[in-house]
């Protein structure tokens, strides 16, 4: 998609800056880490019978996406 300047436009937030965020590791870069949220919630209920009655089953499709800094394999918030 185009916008009226012909600069491309992009969906999203724009990667943060990761210089000097990584501690002494390097290289340290943005990179898009996603969520799946069942991961990260805890059920009140075992069942997921009832889990989909209340709209929160492994299908509503929702990921909470955020950006983080990498470097090697561990995360550091930007």
């Amino acid at each position: 998609v185009y916008g009226v300047t012909g600069r491309e436009k992009l969906v999203g937030s724009r990667p943060p800056g990761c210089v000097n965020k990584c501690l002494r590791c390097k290289p340290c870069s943005a990179t898009l880490v996603i969520q799946h949220r069942h991961h990260h919630e805890q059920w009140t209920s075992s069942s997921r019978h009832d889990r989909d009655e209340e709209g929160l089953g492994e299908g509503d499709g929702y990921y909470l996406q955020s950006w983080k800094c990498k470097c090697g394999n561990k995360l550091y918030q930007p």
